[in-house]
């Protein structure tokens, strides 16, 4: 005896079958990508090159909110207000609350130990300031940051880095409102996508 054939699948039905699959793979991708739907992403452009080399002007990222457990050198969007209204900016969290913070030459010094993390300085002659805290842009501290407090810097060291805490002291930690991701689109794709003439 031979087993029956199996008969051919419909077409309609094999087109919901595999837009079904399509659908749960979405929604589990979904659900880890926003961790359970806790967290959400937004792309976010860089309107200015304050935190270059890390994001260039004109360079979308994403970004997730609510930003989750905060960890030093990570790029976070945080809430700054001014007499021009309230708006959203992105800065390296260089220290947490208790965390011990210096800078030499542009270089940041935690807790004593020299960090890694990607940095400019433009004009090493244009070291003053009379907006930064201390006058000195380049080189300050030791400053220990208090409870509930952050300390963020933008990666151009120069004036173009306002507003970070070295203008406007240490941040709220509630005023962080995400923590930035991936770059999507730079100019560096669009070239590369850009069809040859």
């Amino acid at each position: 005896l031979r087993p029956p054939s199996p008969e051919p699948m419909n077409p309609s039905r094999l087109a919901a079958v595999v837009l079904r699959s399509v659908l749960v793979i979405t929604v589990l991708a979904a659900a880890v990508w926003t961790r359970g739907f806790t967290r959400w992403p937004a792309v976010y452009l860089m309107t200015g090159p304050s935190m270059e080399p890390t994001v260039r002007a004109g360079e979308y990222f994403i970004a997730t909110a609510p930003a989750g457990r905060l960890q030093r050198g990570a790029l976070v969007l945080f809430r700054y207000t001014d007499e021009d209204g309230e708006f959203h900016v992105l800065r390296r969290l260089a220290a947490l609350a208790g965390d011990t913070v210096e800078m030499r030459a542009g270089r940041v010094l935690l807790n004593g130990r020299l960090v890694s993390w990607p940095f400019r300085v433009l004009e090493p002659a244009a070291w003053r300031s009379p907006l930064a805290i201390g006058g000195n842009l380049l080189d300050w501290g030791p400053v220990v940051v208090p409870a509930g407090s952050i300390f963020l810097l933008a990666d151009t060291r120069d004036m173009i880095g306002w507003p970070d805490s070295r203008f406007i002291g240490p941040v709220p930690e509630s005023a962080v409102v995400a923590r930035a991701g991936r770059i999507v689109w730079s100019e560096e794709l669009r070239r590369l996508l850009r069809k040859p003439s």
